[in-house]
């Protein structure tokens, strides 16, 4: 199953450093640009962003066009949302 969304990129986390600190990398995104994504690859939505699981263990946030609300109507459209 797919959901159809404007993102843009925000960052890429990598795992934790040896003292527990994230390692993130900053990604500059300049435009909102849609994307059909998988899923299964979503690891949460909040007000503002999207995680994402990716490839060689990483994550990344994307910021979406749009509302929360918007995304929990789409997703209970298909019975994804409890």
């Amino acid at each position: 199953m797919f959901i159809t969304l404007k993102i843009k990129a925000r960052s890429v986390y990598h795992g934790y450093s040896d003292d527990r600190s994230p390692i993130v990398d900053p990604v500059v995104s300049e435009r909102f640009v849609e994307k059909i994504i998988r899923l299964d690859r979503i690891l949460s939505f909040t007000e503002d962003y999207v995680f994402i699981e990716c490839p060689h263990g990483t994550a990344q946030t994307w910021e979406y066009e749009g509302t929360l609300s918007s995304i929990r109507t789409k997703l209970a459209s298909i019975g994804m949302v409890i």
